[in-house]
């Protein structure tokens, strides 16, 4: 007589394959879901972006721009006109490359604060900034670094 073997899983099997993919899902699927590190790597790369951005345009310009870093955010500014370029004051929005908005400022996001050794970094129109800073976006977030004597911008 012989035996016909027949192929599938068990009952057994099944519920525990189930199980351990529901226990994969709670511990790992929060991970994936956590928008506010998005957010967080986001704002960092627009605040390196535009920071980057002001140094290209002061010496495209040979005019100094000045970026003012608070904690909810970022503007650019330059000088009125070009007669002032050098000793400004630097209140005249910087016009936003990226939608011809007439000021180049950016809100964090929620639940996201910006650090920085200095508020207001200048760029001169040779491209060195006024002072060295080091920005970090977010609690224990990503941050980078201001050389003052070359206007260098490094990521950390």
């Amino acid at each position: 007589m012989s035996e016909k073997r027949q192929n599938g899983f068990t009952l057994v099997e099944l519920v525990a394959t189930l199980i351990i993919i529901a226990l994969i899902a709670a511990v790992g699927g929060p991970l994936f879901f956590d928008i506010g590190v998005f957010r967080q790597r986001g704002f960092f790369e627009e605040t390196i972006s535009a920071v980057r951005y002001a140094q290209k345009h002061a010496v495209a310009t040979n005019c100094n721009v000045r970026v003012n870093i608070a904690a909810t955010g970022f503007t650019l500014f330059r000088p009125a006109s070009t007669g002032t370029c050098s000793t400004g004051p630097y209140a005249t929005n910087v016009v936003d490359p990226s939608s011809g908005a007439p000021a180049f400022t950016r809100a964090a996001p929620d639940g996201v604060t910006i650090a920085t050794s200095a508020s207001d970094i200048v760029f001169s129109g040779d491209g060195r900034a006024s002072t060295g800073a080091t920005v970090t976006v977010g609690v224990g977030g990503p941050s980078f670094t201001v050389i003052a004597a070359t206007g260098f911008v490094q990521r950390q």
